[in-house]
This record gives C-alpha cells, sequence and structure tokens, in this order.
C-alpha cells in the first residue's frame, strides 16, 4: 500500500469516526419509522376488514327480518367500528328496520347515535329528522324538541313541515301555521309536495 493509500485509508477511518455513529442512528431510525408505517397499514387493513366483516354480518339478520340479531350485530358495528364508513350505513338501515318493527324509542336511539358521531351534517341532520319522525309516534312534544335547532337550506323546508305536522296534532294551530308558512318560503318543497303544505296550512288556518 503505497502513501496515498494510507492517507486515503485513514481519512476514511476518521470520516467513519465522526460520522458513522449518526448514520447508524439515522437508519435504524428510518427502519423503526418504516416498520411501524408497515405495522399501521397491516392494523388498518386488518381494521377495515373486520368492520366489513361486521358490516355483513349485520345485513345478514337485517336481510332475513331478525331484529333481534340485527340490534345485537348493530351495536357490534358501532361499538367496535365506529370510526368506519360501515358504522352509519349501519345505523340509519337498523334504525328503519326498528321502525318496520314499532320499536320507535329504540330507532329514535339508534338514529341518536348518528347525530352525535357522524361527520357529515347532511348526514346528522337527516338523521335527527328520522329520529324526530320516530318520536312523534310516541311523543310528539318530545319530537318537537328534536327540530328545535337551524339547519341547512337543504332540510329547512322537511324540518318545517314536519313541525307544522306535529304542532297541528297537539292543537297549536296557530304554531303549526306559522311552520307550514315558513316550510313553503324555504327552498328544496317540489311541485307537489308544496301543493301538500298549501294545503296543510289551508286546513289548520280553517281550524284555528
Amino acid at each position: 500500500m503505497d502513501r496515498t493509500d494510507e492517507e486515503q485509508l485513514q481519512q476514511l477511518k476518521d470520516w467513519w469516526k465522526r460520522n458513522g455513529p449518526p448514520l447508524l442512528i439515522g437508519a435504524g431510525v428510518a427502519i423503526a419509522l418504516a416498520a411501524g408505517w408497515w405495522g399501521y397499514g397491516n392494523w388498518q387493513e386488518r381494521s377495515a376488514q373486520q368492520a366489513a366483516g361486521a358490516y355483513a354480518e349485520f345485513l345478514q339478520a337485517e336481510h332475513g327480518g331478525e331484529l333481534e340479531a340485527a340490534e345485537e350485530r348493530g351495536q357490534r358495528v358501532l361499538d367496535r367500528h365506529a370510526a368506519s364508513g360501515y358504522a352509519v350505513m349501519t345505523a340509519l338501515r337498523l334504525a328503519r328496520l326498528q321502525v318496520e318493527n314499532e320499536a320507535f324509542e329504540r330507532a329514535a336511539e339508534t338514529l341518536g347515535w348518528v347525530v352525535d358521531h357522524a361527520d357529515d351534517r347532511p348526514m346528522r341532520e337527516l338523521a335527527r329528522l328520522r329520529q324526530a319522525r320516530a318520536l312523534a309516534e310516541i311523543d310528539p312534544e318530545r319530537a318537537l324538541t328534536r327540530l328545535d335547532v337551524d339547519v341547512s337550506d337543504g332540510f329547512r323546508a322537511a324540518y318545517a313541515e314536519l313541525r307544522g305536522d306535529l304542532l297541528h296534532e297537539v292543537g297549536r294551530d296557530d304554531e303549526a301555521a306559522e311552520a307550514y308558512r315558513a316550510a313553503l318560503d324555504s327552498e328544496g318543497l317540489g311541485g307537489q309536495a308544496r301543493e301538500l303544505v298549501r294545503l296543510k296550512l289551508q286546513a289548520v288556518e280553517t281550524e284555528a
């Protein structure tokens, strides 16, 4: 080995002494991060598969019209996979099955879960509207409290119309007329729906 080679070797040794440990640490951190990301990705995939499986089990019970089994399996989705995209779908379908079986109180509770957990505002407003309709079957006054909120334009007419229906049912026709007028002043009522609300308004104005 000539002198130049010895000098280069010594320079390499000196460089490694200065930079080797930090490089090893950095490499170790990179490997750990990659392993952690891979593990997190696997966990996400397993969670998604488990949520999909739980939802499929719920659908099987729902399609069979088995209310008790559907409630048990649906609650499992809500409890274990609340953050998945299956949870809100499960709650809405379960609530519909509960209404069909006249389990109105339980349907209202299920829809309340959507109101509390859905990220999407229109989804929360839809769930609250359906919750009020379920409660209307057993307690109109309580149903009215679910409608006493500010909603987006797309739901304003539906909320006002249902409010008018409930107010008329409990004998508060002056307020019902006001609610029907609010519905007619809102967007979202098609031709037939608008005519129906107009007829309701005429009826309560006659009775008031």
